[in-house]
This record gives structure tokens, C-alpha cells and sequence, in this order.
């Protein structure tokens, strides 16, 4: 809907519900009160309205006040009459949050009756004691009795039917819930990462603490005693870290909450610690205790009394150890991590670089929403006016409008259907991408027209149906055939339309895409026009500086439109939000990762040479130079890192598969480029965390050293 908002119309998001919605569901309301059946029909003056917290804090400013406060939507009068809690969850899930709810009615959605145009949730609130099952039972009933499911039952079916916030929600969201799993992943490699990294520290610890262990072994300790001594002390660390954890939580969610998302309903990104969180923070707690401190605990207690008294530190260091086997494993890891990072740092680039197949430079994109009705003023396209005034702008070459833009939300629609081509037998399936566009629409975007003609202002209701398609469309559904002049005929419809032109592949949906088939309807023809309407404009310079010249135009033509004007490149960012996402969030977990297994390195090697301090004495003092110390360790530290490497490599090879669905085309996840990439960058992070180390091992004096020893 359109709010007048001062002296300009801006497009915001309710949510239509029926006037006993709170009294059902429950929605907890902050200030003032819901709406009643008895005082919430739409034809009542004046009308109602509840706003969300979000929109009462950031639209109207935090008002007081704001009760009883005038909202004038569509050109219509609505009252304020509360406002939601902040902390409210709306049902239709998915982070939607609706910036207001409104009472349903036949005025705000004209088709509301009308099976095939309106779509509405119903929620049902059980009896005590009334399984889901017989739910489902009492509300078919209720369908049969009204004739709905016998008129319409693919409209009127019950597809889901559970308890609020049930997995069946996501279920729809496949490649989201993919990405949450692989994310769930890699934190969890970071998580095992900080054990091996903590647990590497506390056998160093304990090895330095073997004659305190005997000696409280020789006083009375039993070895369980001593064992809980040890967890307790892995419990306080791991107690102090989820606290820190918890505090970042906290931090995350106020930023994510402020953060602006590139879509056209608002969305809130929520992290609450609930009792859930709680629950998985105490075993997180729990598990990460028992593997930090568990296994350095029992070889800590696993002392001989009297070698250990009498020798307190002055055993041999063994090349292969547990604490070495963990620094590998933390190098491992970090391979995994960072490769997994590079590769989608690579899709960034690569789909950055990719040509969509129209235009980008130098066009401006505006979203018009006009008010509910006014589009179709007097049979005519509202649209056909603005678009009129605006190819008189100075500056402006082309201009149409169009139903959806390529790579945005609004991309159109994809559908998969039966139909009727005239040349081959029988129905055929076909899959395409649709939109509907104005005269000019391809000259605007870019997209060449290869065969046949373009659409023309002639081409609209009363006129016979047309189609233009793409080449890919053409190919893969009319082979060998000329398709100019073929028709198409859509059986469940009743609609029959006529390819007049072929035009070039461009990406449509997703950067990534390849050769998807495609058809073009004019958006003239359309039975009834949408709300929602883009405007391209092919400008003669920069497309940003008419921009404000744009927006006046349209609304000198309709004040009451709602408009959003952007430049091309801009409006595609929502294409490229999924590889910034994963290459954002893969790429501050791998570098988390390999830092942590730097810091294991770097305690391993340095735990080394303040072990071997007195044998590096020696061999100084019989000779070798301090460029044969420095081999050493370097001998010892690539070792570590050499099979950690090798190993974190052939994990990638197979854990990163999966990671196809979410790359462009012709990028690999096995990438030699990302791969060698990972190798060199471990390669110089471990030689940074061994130079300290052998920086001060080469420096030993051999008398000091043996003095002290």
C-alpha cells in the first residue's frame, strides 16, 4: 500500500487479517490495543490499524503519541489503535515483518472471492485436547459442506496444516536451508578448531605440571581428585568463553537488527537467546569441556611418583605427540575453511564480471507503486502517462516499463507448464522464465532483437496475442523450426499466443544461470494491470544524475505514486547479496580458523624449543651453527603443517561437492586457482607463527642456557 507520508507517497507492507486475529493468535500489542470483531469492518469510519514496533519506532519516530495517530493509506483515513511488542514474530515466518496489519476485506483485496486470484492463510487455534490430525478432519469438513474443495480442489486444498513454527515452514526454501547447514558446518570446524587449539595448550600445561601432580599424588590425591581438579579448570575456561559468546550474541543482534536488506517486503534478522539457544549453549558447554580438558587431564594424572619427583623436566621431546597430531589437525581445518573461502571469494568475482545479457551503465530502474485501482483509470494504463512524460526528459534516450527486472526480486515469474506448439505433436512441457514489457523494453535493456519485430503500443487488449521468446527458448522447444508465426496454446487457460520475434539470452533469476528459455508477453495485454510497474530509462550520461529529474516526472504525472529510483548496477545487488553473504561469512570463519590453528602452531613450536632449550645449548656448544638450529624446527614445524595441508586438501576435494548449487557456472569447487591459493596463504601464516619461536631459538646462549639448566 501507499503511505502519504508529508509530501511524498511511500510503498510499505501490511498484512490483511481477519478482525478476530489477535483475539486467535494472541499478538501481544505494546502500546494501546488490537482490533475487535465488532468495531473492525472495513466500511467502517474510521478504519483501523495496528502497527508493528519496528515501523512505529524508525517510520514514526518513537511518537508517544501515536495512538489514535491518522494514517492516510491508498488516499484512505486509517486510526492507529496500537502497537505490536518488540520482540512480535509475524506468521507467515520467514523474517517477514509487516510494517502494519489491516482488517481484510473485499475493498483491499478486490479478488478475495475469486479462487484462482486470492491466496490466504487460515489459522485454526485447537480445542484442549484436539489432536492435529482431527484439526485437519474438522476443517475439510467445513470445505466439503461450502462447496469449496468440489468447485476449485487444487486452490482449495489443505497443503500444510501444522503447529506454528514447524520444520514444514522451510521446506519450500531448500537451497536456504542448504546454506544454514553448510554454515552450521564451518562453525562447527571453527568450534573443533578452538578445542584442538585448547587442548593443545592444556597438555602443554599439564606436561609442565607433571611434578606438581606427583607431588599432590605423593601427599594423598587420588588420580579421580586430580582428574576433577583438571576438568573444573577446563570448565572455568570454557564457562568464561560461552559467557564472551553470548555477550558477542547480544552485540550481533543489535547490529543485524539495524542493518538494511535489498528487499521489497521488510525483513528483520533475529537472534534471541531463547531456551533453545540456552539448551544448545549447555551442551556446547558440556562437550567442548569434556574434549579440551578430558584427554589432557588424563595424561596429566598418568605420572610415575618417583621419576617425576626426582627428574622434574628433563625428559627427551618426542617428534610425534598428541599435541602435534592436534596442531595438525587444526592446520587441516584451516585448509578446508579457507578453501572453501577463496573458492567463494572466486564466485564473487567471477559473477561480478559476468555479462547478464542487457544493458548496465546508464540505465535507471524505478519502481512505481501506484495506489489500488488507479492504474487502470478510465481503460487506460496509468503507466502509458508517466512513460510519456518521462521520454520528454532531457537527457532521456529509451524508455519503458516492464512487469519485473532481470536479477532483482521482482524478476518476473518462472513457471512450468503443459502447452500446445504449433509444429510438434502433442502437449509439451515446457519451463521458462516470463514478463510482461512495454513497447521499447528491449532497446531500453540492451537485449537484441534477433528475428521478427519487437513489441509496438498496438500490441494491447482487443488485439490478438503475441509472444516473443528467446533464442534458448526457441531451441530447445521448436528445434529445426522457424518459430516466427508459431503458436502456443495453453489448454488449461483457454489463451493462444502468437511468436512474432526471437531475441538474445540474457540471465535472468540468478547470475549464475545459463541458458535458461525465456518468453515475453506485452504487458498491454494484461487483463488487469499490476499495482507494482518498473520504469527503465536508457539515459545519454551518467544514469544517476537524472535520477531526481525521473522522479518528478512520475510523480507530475500521479502524486500519489510511490517511487524508487536506482541505477542498473545498483538494483542488481540483490543478484550478488548470496555470493557476498557466503564469501562474507566463509571468509571471517576461515580466517578465524586459520588464525586459531596459527596460535596452536606458535604454542607447539615455542612449548618445543623452551623444552629443548638445553639440548640446542649443546649442540651450539659442539658446533652446529645457529642455520642448522633454525632448519631444525623448521624441519619439525613443516612437518606439521605439510601433513596438515595435505590432508585439509583431499577434505576439500570431498566436503566442498555440495557447494555446486551455490557457484556459477563453469566455476568448480575443486578450483586449482582457490586451492593453490589456500596452500600459499597457511604457507606464510605458519612461517609468521614459527618466527618468533626460532627467532629465539637461534638467540640461546649455550653457557647461560646450561648454567640455568
Amino acid at each position: 500500500m501507499n503511505w502519504r507520508n508529508r509530501d511524498e507517497s511511500v510503498a510499505i507492507v501490511p498484512l490483511f487479517v481477519t478482525a478476530n486475529f489477535f483475539d486467535v493468535v494472541g499478538v501481544p500489542i505494546g502500546r494501546g490495543r488490537g482490533f475487535g470483531t465488532a468495531e473492525a469492518q472495513a466500511e467502517r469510519t474510521p478504519r483501523l490499524a495496528v502497527v508493528s514496533h519496528r515501523f512505529w519506532l524508525i517510520r514514526l519516530q518513537g511518537d508517544a503519541g501515536v495512538v489514535g495517530r491518522t494514517l492516510t493509506l491508498n488516499g484512505q483515513p486509517y486510526t492507529i489503535t496500537g502497537v505490536l511488542k518488540h520482540d512480535v514474530r509475524s506468521l507467515p515466518g520467514y523474517g517477514l515483518a509487516p510494517d502494519l496489519y489491516l482488517p481484510l476485506s473485499r475493498e483491499l483485496l478486490p479478488g478475495l472471492e475469486e479462487p484462482r486470484a486470492a491466496v490466504v492463510q487460515l489459522i485454526g487455534r485447537l480445542r484442549p485436547g484436539q489432536s492435529v490430525d482431527q484439526g485437519r478432519a474438522a476443517i475439510s469438513a467445513v470445505a466439503s459442506r461450502i462447496g469449496v474443495a468440489e468447485a476449485d480442489p487444487e486452490f482449495s486444498t489443505i497443503r500444510d496444516f501444522a503447529h506454528v513454527g514447524g520444520i514444514s515452514q522451510v521446506r519450500e526454501f531448500k537451497e536456504v536451508g542448504a546454506f544454514f547447514v553448510v554454515l552450521m558446518i564451518v562453525s562447527g570446524l571453527v568450534l573443533a578448531i578452538a578445542c584442538a587449539n585448547v587442548a593443545g595448550l592444556l597438555l602443554a600445561r599439564g606436561t609442565a605440571r607433571r611434578r606438581e601432580m606427583a607431588m599432590r599424588a605423593a601427599l594423598g590425591a587420588s588420580r579421580p581428585r586430580l582428574l576433577q581438579q583438571l576438568l573444573v579448570e577446563g570448565l572455568v575456561l570454557t564457562t568464561a568463553g560461552t559467557a564472551v559468546g553470548v555477550g558477542l550474541m547480544a552485540l550481533v543482534d543489535v547490529v543485524l537488527s539495524r542493518v538494511p536488506l535489498p528487499f521489497p517486503v521488510p525483513l528483520e534478522l533475529r537472534v534471541r537467546f531463547d531456551s533453545r539457544a540456552a539448551s544448545l549453549a549447555l551442551v556446547l558447554l558440556v562437550t567442548t569441556t569434556l574434549l579440551c580438558a578430558l584427554a589432557p587431564a588424563i595424561r596429566a594424572t598418568h605420572v610415575a611418583l618417583l621419576p617425576a619427583l626426582r627428574e622434574p623436566d628433563q625428559r627427551g621431546v618426542r617428534r610425534l605427540t598428541l599435541r602435534s597430531l592436534l596442531v595438525a589437525g587444526q592446520v587441516a581445518v584451516a585448509v578446508l575453511l579457507l578453501a572453501a573461502a577463496a573458492v567463494f571469494l572466486r564466485n564473487l568475482s567471477r559473477a561480478s564480471l559476468l555479462d547478464p545479457g542487457f544493458r548496465v551503465d546508464d540505465v535507471l530502474v524505478a519502481q512505481l507503486a501506484f495506489v489500488e485501482g488507479r492504474q487502470g483509470v478510465a481503460g487506460r494504463f496509468a503507466v502509458e502517462d508517466v512513460i510519456a512524460r518521462v521520454r520528454a526528459v532531457p537527457g532521456v534516450q529509451t524508455a519503458a516499463f516492464s512487469e519485473g527486472v532481470p536479477l532483482t526480486v521482482h524478476s518476473g515469474w518462472r513457471t512450468g507448464t503443459l502447452v500446445r506448439l504449433e509444429g510438434r505433436e502433442g502437449l509439451v512441457r515446457v519451463d521458462y522464465d516470463g514478463n510482461r514489457v512495454g513497447p521499447g523494453y528491449f532497446e531500453t535493456m540492451g537485449i537484441q532483437l534477433v528475428r521478427g519485430r519487437s513489441f509496438t503500443p498496438g500490441d494491447r487488449g482487443g488485439a490478438p496475442n503475441v509472444a516473443i521468446v528467446n533464442e534458448a527458448f526457441a531451441n530447445r522447444y521448436l528445434p529445426g523450426l522457424d518459430p516466427l508465426g508459431r503458436h502456443l496454446s495453453y489448454p488449461d487457460e483457454g489463451r493462444l499466443l502468437q511468436i512474432v520475434g526471437v531475441v538474445s539470452n540474457s540471465r535472468y533469476r540468478s547470475i549464475g544461470e545459463a541458458g535458461n528459455a525465456a518468453l515475453y508477453e506485452p504487458y498491454l495485454q494484461r487483463r488487469a494491470p499490476e499495482r507494482l510497474v518498473h520504469l527503465l530509462v536508457r539515459t545519454a550520461g551518467p544514469a544517476s544524475a537524472l535520477a531526481l529529474t525521473m522522479r518528478e516526472a512520475v510523480l507530475a504525472a500521479d502524486g500519489t505514486t510511490a517511487v524508487s529510483v536506482q541505477p542498473m548496477r545498483s538494483a542488481l545487488s540483490f543478484a550478488m547479496l548470496p555470493s557476498r553473504v557466503g564469501a562474507a561469512l566463509l571468509g571471517i570463519l576461515g580466517g578465524l580458523g586459520t588464525f586459531l590453528a596459527m596460535v596452536g602452531l606458535f604454542g607447539v613450536i615455542s612449548f618445543a624449543v623452551s623444552r629443548r632449550t638445553s639440548e640446542i645449548a649443546v649442540r651450539l656448544a659442539l658446533g652446529a651453527s645457529r642455520g642448522a638450529i633454525a632448519r631444525l624446527l623448521l624441519r619439525d614445524a613443516g612437518l606439521l603443517v605439510g601433513g596438515g595441508i595435505a590432508v585439509g586438501l583431499v577434505l576439500a576435494v570431498f566436503v566442498m561437492q555440495p557447494l555446486t548449487a551455490f557457484l556459477v557456472a563453469g566455476l568448480s569447487p575443486i578450483d586449482p586457482l582457490s586451492f593453490a591459493w589456500t596452500v600459499g596463504v597457511l604457507l606464510l601464516a605458519s612461517s609468521a607463527a614459527v618466527w618468533g619461536p626460532g627467532r629465539r631459538a637461534v638467540r640461546i646462549e649455550p653457557a647461560t642456557a646450561l648454567r640455568v639448566e
